[in-house]
């Protein structure tokens, strides 16, 4: 070694390799902040930016480079309690689609109703939950948009807050769609009404409910809406009673209504409301009575219309919206999966596609009970009054798809989507069904079995909807959802 070598220092070694370092940083820095700001692409430019945070670098020059689009203050969403567990296919949406084009035909602007049938200016409570069913899903579906939506919303929420009550008790059993007078089941107005189902009342009340649960800034109009109602006549001893008014007195008289299948489906609904229910909500009361019918247990009620005037049919409907609506419970599975498999055993024992429900028909008496069981009897059509009509006995079509969407993946289930799959109308909507006898379509069209086959396809979507809205119960949403408006993906600071 030479002598005369100056050795460096250790500190002096340090300063010089900091010192290189920081300019090696700083041209490393320079080309980054090039890269960014030439680059059009904003997910690169969040990932370059990333890889600097990570590197403990100064990001101060580079945050004066990020060139992204500032946050719009009028496309922010809360962030809601429902989310996407199946994607519908085309097939569904153009089902859907069909269904909604039943409400674009018969909407009431004036009174935000919807008419209960085609071109008929007139609608009960129940169709009226069947109609805002319908439009909440064609909001999320994407078949109107987020301003045509409100609009319509406000619009019912103001006839509701509005419309004369029966009795100054509750809505009436029928009013008419363009003037929102009360009016008998022929339209014609009744300044007194004629009474009023608590049955109707729970099918709208539980679809206002996931109105406010899916949109929260209709909550505080709801309420007021609903505040109106009173129902100490409507229920009593834990079970669900109508009002009726006998035209030719004037006086009123209380019935208890529903019988095993509405009763649970509407007793559910009004129970969570904080009534008295403790009978109607559950299936396993007194009045069940199971019987065997082709080999499969079918629950029902042994309240005979002889001695209690009322018709202890059992149908589809109602245990479809408890699935679909109240959802799945230990108490329902079995009894609504063999309402499923008696029909599935009538087409495997005779070749008869069999989904049967009460339905609107296009002739006379115009409304007619197909049933599973009633009275006594099975398979039989019959009137409301209890006349037996089996000529008239239909495969509906909101039962067969509904069936359909909560049975996937059985054969049955296919059989019954080819059978209905072209019992529409395209400008009019899904036909109530098609004649088991062979006269052809059923061709009236009517806001509940278009109102039940976009719920059912809202259920595929997200699940039931009591089930999803109880979980986020009294949960405020307090985040914007930044991941997605309109489809287009925005990075939006919030502080």
């Amino acid at each position: 070694m030479n002598n005369n070598t100056e050795i460096n220092k250790p500190e002096e070694t340090s300063e010089l390799r900091g010192w290189v370092i920081s300019i090696i940083a700083g041209c490393l820095l320079a080309l980054i902040v090039l890269m960014i700001s030439s680059t059009s692409n904003n997910k690169s430019k969040a990932k370059l930016l990333s890889f600097m945070e990570k590197l403990d670098t100064p990001t101060s020059m580079l945050k004066q480079t990020k060139n992204h689009e500032p946050c719009c203050t009028f496309e922010q969403e809360l962030k809601q309690c429902f989310v996407t567990r199946e994607e519908l296919c085309e097939a569904d949406l153009e089902t859907a689609k069909t269904a909604w084009t039943y409400y674009e035909n018969n909407y009431q602007e004036k009174t935000g109703l919807f008419n209960a049938a085609n071109q008929y200016p007139s609608t009960t409570m129940w169709d009226t939950g069947s109609a805002l069913a319908a439009t909440i899903a064609a909001e999320d579906f994407g078949f109107i948009p987020k301003k045509e939506f409100d609009d319509k919303i406000t619009a019912l929420i103001k006839t509701l807050v509005k419309m004369e009550l029966f009795n100054g008790e509750a809505p009436n059993k029928v009013y008419n769609t363009k003037t929102m007078k009360m009016v008998t089941y022929a339209n014609k107005e009744t300044p007194d009404g004629i009474g009023v189902s608590v049955l109707d009342l729970a099918r709208l009340v539980s679809w206002l409910n996931t109105l406010t649960c899916k949109h929260p800034k209709f909550k505080h109009q709801v309420k007021l809406a609903l505040d109106r109602w009173n129902f100490d006549r409507l229920i009593k001893d834990g079970r669900m009673h109508s009002i009726k008014r006998y035209p030719e007195s004037g006086k009123t008289k209380s019935f208890q209504e529903g019988r095993l299948g509405y009763e649970q489906y509407a007793g559910k609904i009004l129970q969570r409301e904080g009534h008295d229910l403790s009978i109607s909500a559950t299936y396993n009361n007194e009045n069940r009575k199971d019987v065997d019918i082709l080999g499969v247990t079918v629950a029902t009620d042994n309240r005979t219309p002889e001695e209690y005037h009322s018709s202890n049919s059992v149908v589809t409907e109602s245990y479809l919206m408890d699935a679909i609506e109240n959802g799945y419970d230990e108490e329902n599975r079995s009894i609504i999966d063999n309402i499923y498999q008696v029909q599935k055993k009538r087409w495997q024992e005779t070749g008869i596609v069999t989904a049967v429900s009460e339905d609107n028909i296009n002739k006379k008496p115009y409304f007619i009970y197909n049933t599973i069981f009633s009275a006594g009897k099975t398979w039989v059509a019959k009137t409301s009054k209890g006349e037996i009509l089996q000529q008239h006995k239909t495969i509906s079509n909101k039962a067969a798809i509904a069936m359909a969407v909560l049975y996937p993946d059985d054969e049955y289930s296919k059989v019954l989507i080819d059978k209905v799959k072209s019992a529409y109308d395209p400008k009019k909507g899904w036909y109530s069904g098609t004649y088991e006898n062979g006269e052809g379509y059923n061709s009236t069209t009517t806001a509940n079995t278009n109102g039940v086959i976009l719920s059912a396809l809202l259920y595929k979507k997200y699940g039931s909807t009591y089930q999803i809205c109880d979980k986020c119960q009294g949960k405020a949403p307090s985040k914007i959802d930044l991941a997605a408006v309109d489809g287009k993906a925005q990075q939006c600071e919030v502080n």
